[in-house]
């Protein structure tokens, strides 16, 4: 058994890039303050098993169908990062939602939770965009439930994620569907990596006015396509991935909640985070350069 002192948190998405990353802040701390659980499907895959070897780590095994037997594994949990997959909006919403109700029943007294900012009025607009739409009825849910509990929360809201650009078919169709938009058309970006150090912050500074009832806007660039193409070439020395226009085209129409309406909403509204002032609260952000050379499949070794 862990030491008393050690708050017991579940971490979803473990195995993923937001969860991954939120784990490895926590343990980079010298001195541990939380034991760790970490959530998911396949507990025998090779992401999982390099996580049970951390220490003051346990994988455990569980479904978003069933919240109930996941928290049923945790004696005593404190808090709960939860992070949804917007595939099927309608299912995230649920999910998200039914999470929340397992963690609280729980005894669950933080959440930390990962939705998107929505613009100048994140706390009001739920945007015509399904999956921004459907975290910020998550977050409503959450301020509700936690009012009845007595529970904190930590919302954090990040920009488009640098991990989009791929040198696959969906990175190259990110950049392709951006390009309808025109070569000045601007996006905010973030790193997952840095998500994830925020995210254990809000862990650790939980009571502190920063985090204690409060959301987190997240962004460590503002940049063009004319400019992020220039600067993925100056760093990589290789062409931006990209795939055909009519591709872009076809994703766009194919994809039209998960991107079209996302890509138009891009040019009319936008992310409200201002960089500048963000980065001066989280100096460790990254711009897309540093992105490049330091976490990017293009990093240099």
């Amino acid at each position: 058994m862990p030491p008393p002192s050690l708050r017991r948190i579940l971490v979803s998405g473990a195995t993923g890039k937001q969860g991954g990353a939120l784990i490895a802040s926590l343990l980079s701390h010298s001195t541990p303050t939380f034991e760790i659980y970490a959530l998911t499907r396949n507990p025998k895959s090779r992401s999982a098993q390099a996580l049970s070897s951390k220490p003051n780590v346990k994988v455990i095994q569980g479904d978003f169908s069933n919240p109930s037997a996941i928290f049923a594994q945790i004696p005593k949990p404190w808090g709960f990062f939860s992070v949804t997959n917007p595939i099927n909006v309608a299912r995230e919403e649920a999910q998200g939602k039914a999470m929340t109700a397992a963690a609280l029943a729980a005894g669950v007294q933080h959440i930390v939770f990962t939705a998107t900012d929505r613009g100048i009025n994140s706390d009001e607009d739920a945007t015509v965009i399904p999956h921004f739409a459907s975290k910020f009825r998550i977050e409503r849910d959450i301020i509700a439930k936690s009012r009845e509990t007595g529970a904190t929360y930590t919302f954090l809201r990040p920009v488009a994620f640098y991990e989009n650009l791929t040198d696959d078919f969906l990175g190259k169709g990110f950049v392709s569907v951006w390009r309808i938009n025109g070569d000045e058309s601007r996006i905010k970006f973030v790193s997952t990596k840095d998500i994830g150090k925020v995210a254990a912050e809000a862990f650790l500074k939980a009571g502190e006015e920063r985090y204690k009832n409060k959301a987190v806007a997240l962004a460590g660039d503002d940049v063009s396509l004319k400019e992020f193409q220039q600067i993925f070439e100056e760093e990589t020395g290789k062409k931006l991935p990209e795939t055909f226009g009519v591709v872009g085209k076809g994703l766009r129409w194919a994809l039209h909640e998960q991107l079209g309406i996302m890509f138009t909403w891009f040019t009319t509204d936008g992310f409200g985070v201002d960089v500048r002032e963000n980065k001066k609260q989280y100096p460790f952000l990254k711009d897309f350069r540093e992105w490049l050379r330091t976490e990017s499949a293009w990093r240099k070794e």
